[in-house]
């Protein structure tokens, strides 16, 4: 693993989170003098479920996958973690152990937040402790949406509706020539909670529509029609 000094796109990044920023930008500076930008590659781990979360992160570029993994070795992903963006603090923050593995799917940058350090200056900016509950409380909100997705949307809308999403949160180029690096099939449909066989035959459909391309990587032909099959 590489590491290299915070750079001023870096700082703009962390002014974006809201736990971060509400410390203000002394104790912000503080914070993150102590920090430096780690570079990973492919197939590393970030950390392994049952780890001591002694950290938590803000991802600069790149994308990762959260995954919980049966005593059975069965995979079941969790959530892909595309957009620049702080993750972890919750679980870091109680003091607890990972309950997932974090794997990197395309190399990328984050920067790990010691959460002791984190703490030692929060308790200097007891007037900010509202502000920081509330960001915590957004993976809450997340996944009682995911919940509620998973029980009352059918599998055509959760394939299309993780397509667009994916596409939007990668930053990519919505109307240009690059395509959309998607996950593989088998992962898009352990984080929808789709059986695969249930997944191929969605994805038979959706793809008669016009609104896909099927093949061996997955490509949105039709926005538009794509959308109104996730609503």
């Amino acid at each position: 693993m590489r590491s290299r000094p915070l750079s001023e796109i870096d700082y703009d990044i962390v002014r974006q989170v809201p736990f971060l920023s509400a410390l203000g930008g002394a104790r912000l500076d503080s914070l993150m003098a102590k920090c430096r930008v780690e570079c990973h590659s492919r197939g590393e781990h970030l950390f392994r479920a049952g780890d001591v979360a002694r950290n938590f992160y803000v991802l600069l570029s790149g994308h990762l996958r959260l995954v919980k993994v049966s005593p059975q070795g069965e995979e079941t992903v969790m959530h892909f973690l595309t957009q620049p963006g702080a993750f972890a603090e919750a679980v870091s923050l109680a003091g607890r152990a990972y309950p997932v593995e974090c794997e990197v799917m395309e190399d990328c940058e984050i920067i790990a937040i010691p959460r002791d350090t984190y703490l030692s200056v929060l308790r200097s900016a007891p007037d900010v402790m509202a502000e920081v509950l509330a960001g915590l409380l957004r993976w809450e909100r997340f996944f009682l949406e995911e919940i509620f997705k998973i029980r009352h949307t059918k599998p055509i809308q959760r394939i299309a509706s993780f397509l667009i999403d994916f596409e939007e949160r990668s930053g990519e180029n919505l109307g240009g020539e690059d395509e959309t690096n998607f996950p593989e099939k088998r992962q898009i449909a352990s984080r929808i909670g789709i059986t695969p066989e249930t997944f191929s035959r969605s994805l038979r459909k959706l793809e008669a529509t016009g609104a896909i391309a099927a093949g061996p990587k997955l490509r949105i032909l039709d926005r538009a029609v794509l959308y109104e099959l996730s609503r």
